[in-house]
Formats: C-alpha cells, structure tokens, sequence
C-alpha cells in the first residue's frame, strides 16, 4: 500500500509562483508512481488562474489549528469546541501519511498532527523565519525535529541558506521547470515594457516615476501584468522586448524566468535567488534597492534598442534558450522524482 502524500496548500487571490508549484509538484508525483493529494482549507477554493487538474482533499479542522499555532495563541475551550466540529467536516489523514509544509507556517509546524511525518517544501528561505520571534530558543522547530524527513528547496541560494542555518537537517534542491508550451520565444516583439506591479511597489513607482520626469519613455509602452491567467501573461511577455524584474528576496522568482523563456531583455534585482539565471551577457542584473542604476540600466537599453534593436533581441533569444535548457519540465520532473524516491527510502 502506498504511503499518501498531503501538500498543505494556501489559497492566494492573486497569482503566485509558490501556490502553482505545490499544484504542479502533486500531479507530477501521481503522474510517476506516488500517491499525493492537494490539501485546503474548505471545497471552492481550487485556484483557477491556471490550468491544474489534481486530486484534492479538505481539512478546515488542520488550516484552523495551523493558524492557532504560527500566530501563537492558546487553545481555549471554545476554540476546542470548534477545532472538534471542524473535525467532523475535515478528511482524516492517515497516521503514516506525509504532510508536506510550505515555509510560511513558522516555528511550530512540528506541533501539528504529531505522529506524521513531515517534509518542508521551502520556496523562499528568506521567509523560513517570518512567525520567529528572536525572544525565543527556538531548540527543537520543523527542520531539526525527527520526523521531518527533509527540506526541499528551489535554488543554490536557498540550498546554502538552509544548509548552513540548519546544518543537520537534510536539505535537496529541486530545479524548477518553466513550461515550454506556455513560456516561449516570442518572435513579434514591440517596444514594451513589462513588469509585475505585485512586488516593492515602492521601488517600481521610483523608477517608473524617474523614467516619466526623463522623458526617457517616448513611444514605448509600459504594461503592468496583473490579475491575468498563466497563457495571458506569456502574451504579454513574447510581445515585450524587456521586463523589469522587482525580485525581493526571493528564493527563486519564477517571474524573470518566464520572462527570459519568452525571449524578454531582463533588467533589474536578483533577489539573491535569481544570481543563478540573471547573468550579465544576456541581462542587466541590478544592485538590489539601487534605483538610479536601475533607471540608468533602463535608459541604456533603450538608447541601444532605438540605434540597434537587433542588439537587445538577440539577448532575449540567448537568454531563452539558457531558460529552456537549464529550467526545463524534464529537469525538474526528474529532481523531483528523484528526491521524493530518496524521501520514502
């Protein structure tokens, strides 16, 4: 008998790289051999900004006690009252099931469903310690406790980070796979800007703002990618000579990497993550918060792209191809099944 796999999953009202990746981790493992299962909060809350058909299970009882515990409050007799009526509209999780964590969820994850095995899926490390307090020891937490089974991660940064912070924990990374059927080279580029508004938007009205008051803009267009399906952000990217990428301490950012896919000239902050595909001869990687040179980096571009805009496309195209071959779905499918093989070993 198989042991199932349950990926806790939150529900977002905007698109999210780290939400679509536990959609696509549960249909790749069926898809090879594994039993895993989305689980939410309550029925009707399946994300439908992209395709995704996944076998899915409920538990309110779980999200309501997981909020009890990252937010740190006590369990009081009528919030007993009520975890035992959600019980009664929750699945039961098998006592050898594994429940798998995004990083989100804090210092007390371990506390959940004691008996199970757990396996943390940390997307971005820089939020490993969002609900930490730094009043507290935190000896025994979801990455050292024995029956976490491991850390999965999605870049070398984050690889390094959880490495060293918990250095006798086991950590795999899993490189992500951008979908070529969806994310790739667009050949009808126009001048066009794009970016997504979600992120530092403090920093993107400084730098929009500056280019505005420069009179650098001219005839290019400025489109903000927001609440738009997975297929309508690839249009807007394979039309667009270059996005501007807001990254902030990502673990990854999947955003650029689309971006790239779609033969965009990328300009702007790594995030730390994105150091591993943001690379000089093919992008303008910025110095994180810096916005003038963010601006200048701009200009750059565009005085080149109005002399010789071959120059800046050819980038684009040199950039989607590294993408496509280094962050394919074969690669990731094959870390994936790989990791979860040495998991349940």
């Amino acid at each position: 008998m198989k042991t199932k796999i349950y990926f806790v999953c939150p529900t977002n009202k905007f698109a999210s790289g780290g939400v679509k990746q536990i959609y696509r981790q549960v249909e790749t493992l069926n898809k090879n051999g594994f039993e895993a299962y989305l689980l939410l909060k309550k029925r009707g809350k399946k994300e439908n900004w992209f395709n995704n058909n996944v076998p899915i299970k409920y538990s309110p009882s779980l999200f309501k006690e997981l909020k009890y515990l990252y937010k740190g409050k006590k369990i009081s007799f009528s919030k007993k009252l009520l975890l035992r009526f959600l019980k009664t509209q929750s699945m039961e999780i098998e006592k050898d099931a594994i429940l798998v964590f995004p990083e989100i969820y804090g210092p007390n994850i371990h506390q959940l469903a004691p008996e199970n095995p757990k396996v943390i899926f940390n997307q971005n490390c820089y939020y490993t310690f969002g609900y930490f307090s730094i009043y507290e020891n935190y000896e025994i937490n979801p990455y050292n406790h024995p029956k976490t089974l491991a850390t999965i991660v999605a870049s070398d940064d984050a690889e390094r980070y959880l490495q060293y912070t918990f250095s006798d924990s086991k950590v795999f990374k899993m490189r992500l796979g951008i979908d070529d059927q969806v994310f790739n080279y667009g050949e009808n580029k126009k001048k066009q800007i794009c970016f997504m508004p979600r992120k530092l938007g403090d920093d993107l009205t400084q730098v929009i703002s500056i280019l505005k008051q420069r009179g650098t803009l001219k005839d290019w267009n400025l489109f903000a990618i927001d609440n738009k399906t997975e297929k309508e952000v690839a249009e807007i990217m394979k039309e667009s000579a270059v996005f501007l990428s807001f990254n902030h301490k990502e673990g990854f950012g999947l955003p650029p990497t689309e971006a790239m896919a779609c033969g965009c000239y990328v300009i702007g902050y790594s995030g730390q993550g994105g150091k591993e595909y943001l690379k000089p001869e093919f992008s303008l990687p910025v110095e994180d918060g810096n916005i003038i040179e963010f601006v200048q980096k701009i200009e750059e571009t565009i005085k080149i792209y109005e002399e010789n805009p071959q120059e800046i496309l050819n980038k684009g195209k040199l950039s989607s191809h590294f993408i496509l071959e280094n962050y394919s779905l074969t690669n990731e499918i094959n870390d994936m099944v790989n990791i979860w093989n040495r998991i349940m070993q």
